[in-house]
């Protein structure tokens, strides 16, 4: 989890500070703003990664329960 949380955050930071110095802005803000930049995209990053792989554990759930016999069951029956 910490290298998703490196490259969201490395590219978060690049993207704003190259945005910032196209803009024309000061650097101080720049900086300021990459910075943020830099949380943004590791959080982002963060969170995508999460959704992904919950989507992949469901789905490698459902092609299990899928290829599952039929007639027997996960939970017995009272």
């Amino acid at each position: 989890m910490k290298y998703y949380l490196l490259i969201g955050g490395f590219w978060g930071f690049l993207m704003a500070f190259a945005s910032g110095l196209a803009a024309g802005n000061d650097l101080a803000y720049v900086l300021r703003n990459a910075a943020v930049g830099c949380l943004g995209g590791a959080l982002l990053l963060r969170g995508f990664r999460h959704l992904l792989t919950q989507q992949l554990r469901q789905v490698t759930n459902r092609q299990a329960a899928a290829l599952a016999p039929v007639g027997k069951t996960a939970t017995p029956r009272a």
